[in-house]
């Protein structure tokens, strides 16, 4: 068994094309979390689907939640896995983001012993282009080695020698846990009760797709919601700089066809990448897909006994206190928005 946990914003087409993605891969069950307040239909019409637990955030959170993005991340996916360990504690669970799909050997993952509590999947990120046929990405970027860096450096294809300059996303993965260990979920690692991390295994078929930024669209879409969730950009200058430009004051001025400009000379100069170069010095990969993802949607999940337990379970923790699974993060104390109703 398979469970994922996510904290998501998105339209409806763009989110069932991820649940699609993801239960092709493999995943049996998604806890689905909606980011937005204003938006209790897309949590009812996802609910419906079979394999997926949605939950509205104006049910979930009442009057106050956290402010700060990663804090309802976190929150979200330790009380999902609290009432999953309840319910059933069988398999794994992986945080992923409303951008990311599961790209693993799911026998092998079902396989390891039992005292291995963590994995860490490593990131394949999309290839970013204006655009890609019916949104298919069919070309990831890997991390690369050091040689590999200090080549596209000197070429002049790459700003810097590292893999963060490298990849427009993260470059440390996600991690997935044994549902039944006793460990709790960040957003990238995995945690004992004291936040240490519990040592993840790591395998060449244990990998997530990241489809960061891939087209312009995507790229529209994700920094508009970056610029409006109050998530704090802290890990790359680079990163902090395209989030300030996307709230610059001119925006609110700018003529439509203006403002449509500026987005596209910022995706060109700050996502699109050169895939001839790439290609020509061998770097990029072609992940196997699993035919159903190639080329439609998934097919049904498979009945789940537990699965009215989990949505129950979630139910009595709708508007109550939750601060206990934010695993006492320090920007996750705080900080509460009052929302009116």
């Amino acid at each position: 068994m398979i469970t994922t946990v996510s904290t998501v914003k998105d339209d409806l087409p763009r989110l069932e094309r991820w649940i699609d993605r993801n239960t092709a891969a493999g995943v049996d069950r998604m806890v689905v979390f909606l980011d937005d307040r204003d938006d209790a239909r897309t949590a009812q019409l996802l609910d419906a689907r079979p394999g997926v637990i949605a939950v509205d955030a104006g049910s979930w959170w009442g009057d106050e939640q956290p402010a700060r993005l990663n804090a309802r991340q976190r929150t979200n996916a330790n009380a999902a896995l609290r009432v999953v360990r309840e319910n059933d504690p069988r398999g794994w669970m992986f945080h992923i983001d409303g951008d990311e799909v599961l790209h693993l050997d799911k026998d092998r993952l079902l396989a390891l012993p039992e005292d291995t509590d963590a994995v860490r999947l490593a990131p394949l990120e999309a290839l970013s282009q204006w655009e890609w046929p019916n949104d298919e990405v069919t070309v990831f970027k890997r991390l690369l080695t050091a040689e590999e860096l200090d080549l596209l450096h000197l070429l002049g294809m790459l700003e810097r020698p590292d893999n963060d300059a490298y990849f427009r996303g993260h470059t440390s993965g996600k991690a997935g846990l044994r549902v039944s260990s006793e460990a709790w979920l960040e957003i990238h690692r995995v945690v004992d009760d004291s936040r240490a991390p519990v040592p993840a295994h790591r395998a060449s078929w244990l990998q997530v797709l990241h489809y960061e930024s891939h087209t312009l669209e995507e790229f529209v879409r994700k920094w508009t919601n970056h610029t409006t969730s109050g998530h704090r950009l802290v890990a790359r200058p680079e990163r902090r700089r395209l989030a300030s430009a996307m709230t610059a004051g001119g925006w609110g001025e700018w003529a439509p066809e203006v403002a449509d400009q500026v987005r596209r000379d910022l995706f060109a100069a700050t996502a699109l990448d050169d895939r001839a170069g790439l290609e020509r010095l061998g770097l990029l990969v072609s992940p196997v897909m699993s035919p159903v993802m190639a080329v439609g949607p998934a097919a049904p999940a498979p009945a789940d006994a537990h699965h009215e337990g989990i949505r129950e379970g979630l139910a009595e923790l709708a508007g109550a206190d939750k601060s206990r699974f934010s695993l006492d993060a320090p920007d996750a104390r705080e900080r509460t928005t009052s929302v009116q109703q």
